[in-house]
């Protein structure tokens, strides 16, 4: 009960605190720091040297990759068939393709299965990240208003190789082997606890409920894809190729998260549709919130 009144608590207290002036208007860049070049890296260092592999990982690695590119098929048609710009439903592919398995799906994994499903989620964090960096960029400049922009791959593989978690994540996985680093769990733990109170702080400073009329089918359908469909396809395909157990449990939970807030990053350097990405990632946080519980009590139910 705690963990659900400390992502209540947070969140409000970011609402909060931009209504009322006390931080910055920029001021959650200074917390997504931390959480990016600290926190981040001090969970790889404190969870995944206790990981041990396991075949079914290998579903958590596939997973974004799916709910991606079905979000590319789904708003591919949604755009053909309601004759969208390239630039709206290359926004939405984004948005709902992309899920926020680190900002708020780690607060919500403590929650509902405890701090062991955490090296399960850095797994499909790191693998969303690649999504973002790589996939994601492509389907930007494919959507971009500036059709003659080009990405190189030097570009997008130095994006992915200066994302600090992800370095934290593979120093975690080398130096663990090399060097005994149980005498500082508890440091990595103490640094590490700060990310779920800091992120979720700073995603309530950056919420924004403002809703452009002519785009609410738009959000509507961003909404029906990231927060049911999406984890519908994943537990699907879990269900009827017989996988069971924690690690497909919490990476069927993780693509149940609301939309990624790195996607508006992106969404802006490329010029796509902000007004609606940022909608659909503000509005999409309050809604996971009970769309994930109830995709709790589904995997429950059926066993997974």
């Amino acid at each position: 009960m705690s963990n659900f009144i400390l992502i209540v608590f947070c969140l409000a207290a970011g609402v909060l605190s931009r209504k009322m002036n006390w931080v910055a208007k920029d001021g959650y860049k200074a917390l997504n720091a931390w959480v990016l070049y600290f926190g981040l890296p001090a969970i790889s260092f404190h969870y995944l040297p206790k990981l041990t592999w396991d075949n079914s990982l290998i579903f958590t690695i596939l997973c974004p990759v799916i709910v991606l590119a079905g979000g590319v098929l789904f708003f591919y048609c949604i755009g053909r068939v309601l004759g969208l710009s390239k630039r709206t439903s290359h926004t939405m592919m984004l948005v709902a393709g992309l899920s926020n398995t680190s900002f708020v799906g780690f607060p919500l994994i403590t929650a509902y299965f405890g701090t062991q499903g955490l090296p399960i989620g850095i797994v499909a964090d790191q693998m969303t990240f690649f999504l973002l960096s790589s996939v994601g960029v492509l389907i930007a400049t494919k959507g971009s208003l500036n059709t003659n922009k080009e990405v190189s791959l030097a570009f997008i593989i130095k994006r992915v190789f200066t994302f600090p978690p992800l370095i934290g994540c593979l120093m975690a996985l080398l130096l663990s082997q090399i060097v005994d680093l149980s005498s500082l769990d508890d440091f990595f733990h103490l640094i590490a606890s700060t990310v779920s109170p800091i992120a979720l702080f700073s995603i309530g400073l950056q919420l924004n409920f403002t809703i452009v009329k002519s785009e609410v089918p738009n959000i509507t359908y961003a909404m029906l894809y990231k927060l049911i469909l999406a984890p519908l396809i994943v537990f699907l395909l879990a269900y009827f190729l017989g996988y069971r157990g924690e690690i497909v449990e919490v990476s069927i939970f993780e693509m149940a998260m609301p939309s990624l807030v790195a996607t508006s990053i992106v969404i802006n350097q490329f010029k796509l549709n902000s007004k609606l990405g940022n909608s659909v990632i503000g509005l999409s946080i309050p809604l996971g919130l009970l769309t994930t519980y109830a995709w709790y009590e589904i995997l429950n139910f059926f066993n997974m």
